[in-house]
């Protein structure tokens, strides 16, 4: 395997080397049209540069401006401007959702993506290096399986980005800056700037900042606050007239005042336990009451964050009479820094972690033919293989617990020391996407991907020196513990996706289809971060059977882009929490099916409407999993007893997914006015809305209740773009929602936490923008 893995890399080695007299850039930026609509966008979802009207495929997109207008400043806050589009940033709910489903998250050594992230034609496997929306050009949200051209980490869909390229012969730059609620700051760089005749260097770089938000009663200290800064550089040389090279880099890093879990207390258990009643007894004299909207903490364990981003490539290639051949070379990094935490939700110290820093790296290569877009057999077809690693030799993680405090003060040591947990995982692929126009109106679709996965994990544990066995810290004892010896695992296996369909196109304003894709993500190994625990987890499988329309109506003001889907899964690749730490685990069944669409009205020049909606009813058909502290009516747990060791599971058959709202809708208006020859008046309105969501299987309590957020934006401006001041407001009506709801661990049943996020919070501010 590992000779046909170098033996790829090696040949695209060999095509970037041969780059200067054997490339193209196949996605040069994608240029409307002739006949294109005032406002139409035009994509690269298939990986060539098309209307989205001509894409039979369910996508949604928008423009980086149009996405600003909202006031919104991360590519995150994607999904209040898309409908079925959902981002999670708790472990259980970690990345990207579409239609309900996304990672599988957990602090897991391996954990793939349902949905992908690609930037520039780069598969992003793991962090966002999308840090702010300065240079990004367009967003396109594609649902359902897209493994055929993207790969394993695209089984539910793709998040597909670009980002502006470099523009040859011209000179020009941006800069923006606001300031809002929680002394929020949010600046932005680009310059664009000519090297030579043929070739460009374009820059961006970006600065944000806000102060915390959930209040920390016992360390008398805010938490939540969090710095980012970062920037990117690309480099775009016309090397002839059939010969293109792409290089962009990119850096950034954000830091966080408190733990990644922002917790407060939504309910506590009963104090009929004299042991809950110690722990959570002087939450009145903290000022705390338990509940949805509680925003205070009671931890006494102090925390910290922090993320850096980190990346190349080099996209090169040549025409070949009318076909294209691409060569895209990329590597990531990604460093999750050193955190502490305590996750027991009291002013009594019961759990507390040190996680050492999480090193990942990844190096992918892509090679592919692009056949021309006005023949009768357009297609796409390449090779693809990568390597991700995960965790290096120093990265150690250590846990703590102390079950009996503060009754009985001792320290369990549940991590076994100082573990050290690392995992790499090698793919290679072949592939190929197209269509075969039958005539004028009709055209077969197709694609097929055949890949093969080889992962590789370890676990081993050494004694922790600060808590070292039959020792005493802090006037506690620790309890003798083992260190564990080293733990492998290993799996590899093939497996492919593919995708048939018909494409019916009326005219160029009407089109019908209907498609069945097969989506496959990979097996892994997992041990989990803290405790070591092992899961191997089978491919996950999916078919999508979708039907389509796209169309557009009374001379292209309106467009109305609709589908119908049911998506079956196999093995799908889930997370769960089992009271300690989130695990990455298979359940057995499940299905999504619904329906959605995307809707725009050019009313007239001065004013627009756009809006999507998404119905997807998810449930679970077989699905064994741990034993929630509240179970819901209707379900019943019962113990489970594997290799000696016996577990409280329950059969969470007909459940939802878990943070997968049924419905969810978006709505915006846009409208721009002349106040006079120079200046003008624009205002925008977003309303954003999802239904209540369910955060633990078969718990009763860690739900969310539906909400709706409302966003303006308003503002005067130069009529040719050159300058703009505005107002701008988010979350208008502080419509509290949370990243998670889930159960309280290390307490007894009814204890609840909620995971608190910034977008839960009103945002008021000004900004202002130029252009030179």
């Amino acid at each position: 395997m590992h000779t046909l893995l170098r033996t790829a890399m090696l040949a695209g080695a060999a095509s970037i080397a041969l780059a200067a007299n054997t490339v193209y850039a196949a996605e040069a930026p994608a240029a409307p049209a002739a006949d294109t609509a005032p406002g139409e966008i035009v994509v690269t979802a298939q990986r060539r540069a098309e209307r989205l009207q001509d894409v039979p495929l369910a996508v949604s997109a928008i423009g980086g401006e149009q996405m600003a207008k909202g006031g919104f400043q991360k590519l995150t806050d994607l999904q209040y401007q898309v409908s079925g589009v959902q981002f999670g940033s708790s472990p259980n709910d970690s990345g990207f959702r579409l239609r309900g489903v996304g990672t599988a998250g957990g602090f897991a050594s391996s954990s793939e993506q349902n949905v992908g992230t690609v930037v520039d034609n780069v598969v992003i496997p793991f962090g966002n290096p999308v840090g702010a929306l300065g240079d990004i050009e367009r967003v396109e949200a594609l649902k359902g399986p897209q493994g055929t051209q993207f790969g394993k980490n695209a089984s539910s869909g793709v998040i597909n980005i670009t980002t502006a390229r470099p523009k040859i012969g011209q000179f020009f730059g941006k800069a923006n800056i606001s300031y809002g609620s929680l002394n929020e700051v949010n600046a932005g760089l680009s310059l664009n700037v000519p090297v030579s005749a043929n070739s460009a260097l374009a820059m961006y770089g970006f600065y944000r900042r806000n102060d915390g938000f959930l209040w920390n009663a016992t360390l008398n200290k805010m938490w939540g606050g969090e710095t980012s800064f970062g920037g990117r550089a690309k480099f775009l040389w016309d090397a002839s007239d059939d010969v293109t090279v792409f290089i962009a880099g990119d850096y950034s890093r954000t830091t966080g005042v408190g733990p990644g879990q922002l917790w407060t207390l939504n309910a506590v258990p009963s104090f009929a336990n004299p042991l809950m009643a110690a722990r959570f007894g002087n939450l009145t004299s903290l000022g705390i009451t338990p509940g949805f909207n509680n925003t205070t903490s009671a931890e006494n364990t102090d925390g910290f964050t922090s993320q850096t981003n980190y990346g190349a490539s080099v996209e090169i290639g040549k025409k070949l009479g009318d076909y294209t051949l691409t060569s895209i070379t990329a590597y990531r990094g990604y460093i999750q820094g050193a955190q502490n935490f305590g996750i027991d939700g009291s002013s009594v110290t019961v759990f507390q972690a040190q996680q050492g820093s999480v090193h990942n790296a990844f190096l992918s290569q892509e090679l592919r033919l692009s056949s021309p877009s006005d023949g009768r057999f357009v297609y796409t077809t390449g090779v693809y293989a990568s390597r991700r690693k995960t965790g290096n030799p120093g990265d150690v993680n250590r846990a703590q617990l102390m079950p009996a405090n503060p009754f009985s003060a001792f320290y369990v040591n549940i991590s076994g020391g100082q573990s050290n947990t690392q995992t790499r995982s090698d793919s290679i692929a072949a592939f190929i996407d197209g269509k075969f126009k039958v005539n004028d109106h009709i055209a077969v679709l197709g694609g097929f991907r055949y890949q093969y996965d080889w992962v590789d994990a370890s676990f081993m544990s050494t004694i922790d020196p600060a808590y070292a066995p039959g020792s005493v810290v802090n006037g506690a004892f620790v309890v003798p513990y083992a260190a564990s010896p080293l733990l492998t695992g290993s799996t590899k296996k093939g497996g492919w996706a593919g995708k048939a369909g018909l494409e019916y196109k009326v005219d160029r304003d009407l089109m019908f289809f209907a498609t069945v894709a097969r989506g496959y993500l990979g097996p892994t190994v997992s041990f989990s971060g803290l405790t070591g625990t092992r899961t191997n987890v089978n491919p996950q499988t999916v078919r999508d059977i979708a039907f389509g329309v796209k169309s557009q109506l009374f001379n292209r003001a309106v467009t109305f882009n609709a589908n119908v889907f049911f998506d079956k899964y196999t093995n799908l690749q889930t997370s769960v929490f089992n009271g300690t730490e989130f695990l990455t685990e298979n359940a057995g069944g499940f299905e999504a099916k619904g329906f959605e669409f995307d809707a725009s009205w050019r009313v007239s020049k001065a004013f627009s409407l756009r809006g999507g909606f998404t119905y997807s009813d998810t449930k679970f058909t077989d699905y064994v999993t741990a034993c929630p502290n509240v179970v819901k009516a209707g379900y019943s747990c019962y113990n489970l007893t594997v290799n000696g060791s016996t577990t409280s599971v329950v059969q969470a058959a007909g459940e939802p997914l878990s943070g997968a709202p049924k419905i969810s809708f978006t709505l915006s208006a846009d409208t721009r006015v002349p106040l006079n020859d120079r200046v003008m008046f624009d205002a925008s309105a977003n309303v954003y809305y999802r239904s209540r969501v369910q955060y633990d299987v078969a718990n009763a309590i860690s739900y969310q209740p539906g909400y709706y957020t409302i966003g303006l934006n308003t503002g005067i401006g130069d009529a040719e773009g050159k300058w703009h001041l505005g107002l701008f407001v988010r979350n208008l009506l502080d419509r509290r929602f949370h990243a998670s709801v889930i159960g309280l661990p290390f307490a007894d049943a009814g204890g609840e936490v909620n995971w608190l996020t910034r977008e839960g919070r009103r945002t008021i501010g000004v900004s202002a923008e130029m252009k030179f």
